[in-house]
């Protein structure tokens, strides 16, 4: 198709025709109600673009505003989400049109830094758009029903047999999950949402942390409590009302299985017991779910990666993760502090920093 598409801003009703879009490219079923949940209802807001021609949505790109802590300082950052194309409209660069504009208008409304969790497809536009592929956060795996991933792993029969019990032998031996030691006085509980206590939590337990997205009261409610399904369950750490942690899992079907994810953890510098008692109740209560494994997102170089491994978790094997998905940066500010945002090892990431889980 010709290229007679231009580029503007989002206006009040677009939403219907992307969400079509969306739903058409992605196999999906979004809803209304999903779209104005993770973009007009965003505490911090949303920018979107869209590549049109007359009355059709030829393309679309969305930055979903967050603040970031970077050092001791507070920054303005935007996650790129849903771009796409519409097929009719391929290979006429619309998405790095769109992608070129939106760095650019962020820039001059003052963000620092954008981020973005590209899938294969998407990656090559943000390769021309210059995007820096900061690492590929690792997956760590503990799986619980060993049937049937082995079923999802080996297509020969005999090969499933034996890996089923390999796969229990060696979890049950090598990566044994290690007890918890923490002080009778530190409760864990599910909570229904984040009071205002979690506001000093967050100023606490980003203390450690070099770059971290913000996660005061009023994000994790709208992240975690007010999404449409309230599809998210949250269990906390306490002791004597202070706040020493939390956890956030989900469960959802995909690639044949049925997985517990692991969405967010935190807890307070000291309390890495505390993040380990939140990982076996959250262990506990997808066991109770009937998963078929229990994943989790966590760069390497995190404290909770150690935790993981505690509990037994394991990095996925390749076979099981084809589609390696690198997390990216574009620090467009002269503000941002480069040494340390260009660093890997500065960075807290989870799923919940993404819109993917």
């Amino acid at each position: 198709m010709d290229a007679n598409w231009s580029i503007r801003s989002y206006n009040d009703g677009d939403e219907n025709r992307i969400i079509e879009l969306f739903n058409s490219i992605f196999k999906k079923s979004r809803t209304k109600d999903e779209w104005n949940w993770e973009f007009k209802q965003n505490p911090q807001g949303f920018k979107a673009l869209v590549a049109v021609d007359k009355n059709r949505i030829a393309g679309h790109l969305g930055a979903l505003h967050r603040n970031i802590k970077i050092g001791q300082k507070m920054a303005a950052t935007s996650l790129e989400v849903d771009g796409m194309t519409h097929p009719d409209y391929g290979r006429q660069g619309i998405f790095v049109s769109l992608g070129r504009r939106l760095l650019s208008e962020l820039k001059e409304e003052g963000f620092g830094i954008v981020i973005g969790f590209p899938n294969e497809n998407a990656l090559p536009g943000h390769r021309k758009l210059g995007a820096i592929e900061l690492f590929t956060p690792p997956v760590m795996i503990r799986p619980v029903n060993f049937k049937n991933v082995s079923k999802r792993s080996f297509s020969n029969g005999f090969l499933r047999a034996i890996g089923k019990a390999a796969g229990k032998f060696m979890f049950s031996t090598v990566y044994r999950i290690k007890k918890a030691k923490v002080e009778d006085e530190v409760k864990i509980r599910n909570i229904p949402e984040f009071d205002e206590r979690f506001d000093k939590f967050w100023n606490d337990a980003s203390s450690s942390q070099s770059i971290i997205l913000e996660r005061n009261s009023r994000y994790l409610n709208w992240r975690y409590v007010r999404c449409p399904g309230n599809c998210y369950t949250i269990f906390v750490a306490e002791k004597r009302n202070q706040i020493l942690g939390y956890i956030v899992v989900r469960v959802l079907e995909k690639f044949d299985l049925r997985n517990g994810a692991i969405v967010d953890i935190l807890a307070l510098p000291n309390q890495k017991n505390s993040a380990h008692a939140l990982l076996l109740k959250a262990m506990e209560y997808l066991k109770s779910k009937e998963v078929d494994l229990i994943a989790c997102l966590i760069p390497k170089w995190s404290s909770y990666y150690s935790v993981l491994k505690e509990c037994g978790f394991v990095p996925i094997p390749k076979k099981m993760n084809p589609k390696e998905e690198p997390f990216i940066i574009y620090p467009i500010s002269n503000d941002v502090e480069l040494r340390l945002v260009k660093n890997p090892n500065s960075w807290h990431i989870t799923w919940g920093d993404s819109d993917i889980v």
